[in-house]
């Protein structure tokens, strides 16, 4: 029987959809968390990547997030310096409480949220350092859009100067995909977003999202977030957690090429594809993952590999995807240890396993 690979991304909010497309590869769909706007997608939609809002908020909520996400863009340079570098490597110790005092000045000397209302007032403050980590990369994208916009530019410079002429439109496309590529490997300049800080944040809209469990896979594109979840895992467990394969997927293309690479993967490299979601998801249900199982799963990627080397032949870089088991804790209990948000204890011997799958 068919089975659907339904994967989350984290742990960031709106991601930029080309970050999702190696992820959209292996997946039948892929969600990602969206924080209260007007953009945001119906929680009951489903595509192959669709964002919506894991906390339910009441209108009257939605609408002051809203108005506080739109303060805080009119106010990015007074905050930049202090609480957007608080998510940066350097400033990963500054107490989250800041975030919480930002709210409460761009809200005019608002009363803040009642003490008994810990969770709402955490929520809260999860919300805002996600939105502002939205802000950031955002930020960084016009740098790096500005940079590449002024580099071909030069390069048409280039071109008059040597007086090359529409003869030269091979070498140009060649020039433009350097520059595309030299744009995305440029350092981007500020400070680096803390993971730790943004996965903690993400955390909150995890452990409070009735939809959770829905995913098998939690895919991420930031391979820090494997370790902290690994110290929470042997934490709990006194385990580590248990690489199970790794797979080479080519890299993203740009506009309709996109949707192409997707369909043409999915019709070349179906048996094996199917065959490989349908071992990784049989693990999920299961507290331990025994020797026959790893070797059946390393098997059937090892196929899949196979299956995709035309598409990386002709693709210039590759990315790796690995994939690690949290045998015996689902994915929910460590980030809402991670996090400190209230849920249930783990119980022992629990037939659950929680996935995450690191893009690199």
């Amino acid at each position: 029987m068919t089975q659907s690979l339904t994967a989350l991304f984290s742990p960031e909010t709106s991601p930029n959809l080309a970050d999702l497309q190696p992820f959209r590869l292996l997946c039948d769909a892929l969600f990602f968390y969206a924080l209260p706007s007007e953009n945001t997608a119906p929680p009951g939609q489903k595509d192959s990547g669709t964002g919506y809002t894991p906390v339910r908020l009441s209108g009257e909520e939605q609408s002051r997030f809203q108005s506080l996400a739109r303060e805080l863009k009119g106010h990015e340079a007074e905050f930049h310096g202090g609480l957007l570098a608080s998510l940066s490597a350097g400033h990963g110790d500054r107490d989250e409480a800041s975030v919480g005092s930002l709210a409460s000045r761009l809200r005019s000397g608002a009363k803040p949220v009642d003490p008994h209302k810990t969770e709402d007032k955490a929520l809260w403050q999860a919300m805002l350092i996600l939105k502002l980590a939205e802000m950031y990369r955002e930020e960084e994208r016009e740098i790096a859009q500005g940079f590449l916009a002024i580099s071909g530019k030069e390069s048409e410079l280039f071109a008059a100067i040597r007086g090359e002429g529409a003869e030269e439109e091979g070498r140009d496309e060649e020039e433009e995909q350097a520059l595309r590529e030299l744009a995305a490997a440029r350092p981007l300049s500020g400070p680096t977003i803390n993971l730790t800080r943004l996965a903690k944040a993400w955390g909150h809209l995890y452990a409070r999202d009735a939809r959770a469990t829905e995913f098998p896979l939690l895919v991420t594109s930031h391979e820090e977030l494997q370790g902290l979840l690994a110290e929470v895992y042997e934490t709990l467990t006194g385990k580590s957690p248990r690489q199970l394969v790794s797979l080479a997927l080519p890299t993203q293309t740009q506009g309709a090429e996109d949707a192409g690479l997707v369909e043409k993967f999915a019709v070349a490299t179906g048996a094996s594809r199917e065959h490989f979601n349908r071992l990784l998801m049989d693990l999920t249900a299961s507290g331990t993952i025994s020797a026959e199982r790893l070797t059946e799963l390393q098997e059937a990627g090892n196929d899949l590999n196979r299956a995709a080397l035309p598409f990386l032949k002709s693709s210039p870089n590759e990315k790796t995807m690995r994939f690690y088991a949290y045998e015996g804790v689902s994915l929910i209990h460590l980030f809402a240890r991670l996090c400190g948000a209230p849920i249930a204890e783990p119980q022992k011997n629990s037939a659950t396993t929680g996935l995450l799958a690191v893009l690199i």
